[in-house]
């Protein structure tokens, strides 16, 4: 079971990326994109690019290797604090739509 969480509160406190799951088996939390987790640049303009961990499940990513890029969610593995930064990796897109990768290897292989 995932329990959600803003990631504005780990942007303001890092540490608590190292709580543990919520009680219980297979636990986890699942981070959203919210509000006030966009910060805004110095035009004024906002600036809501993922650039570093935890990543967002609300939020689309591509991740690139090489010259490829591939669409993808992140999703945290069950029973491991955020800050284990361990993560399933599911295809947003494509005949592969649904399916984990298992390497950055498999990504660039399809």
């Amino acid at each position: 079971m995932y329990v959600t969480k803003p990631l504005s509160l780990y942007r303001r406190s890092p540490q608590s990326l190292s709580l543990p799951p919520p009680e219980g088996p297979n636990s986890g939390y699942l981070v959203l994109h919210d509000h006030e987790s966009v910060k805004i640049t110095c035009c004024g303009c906002a600036d809501d690019r993922v650039k570093d961990l935890p990543f967002p499940q609300n939020k689309d990513l591509t991740v690139g290797y090489g010259s490829d890029d591939d669409e993808v969610t992140f999703i945290p593995v069950l029973s491991q604090p955020l800050s284990s930064n361990r993560y399933h990796v599911i295809l947003r897109i494509g005949k592969h739509k649904g399916e984990a990768c298992r390497s950055v290897h498999k990504l660039k292989g399809r």
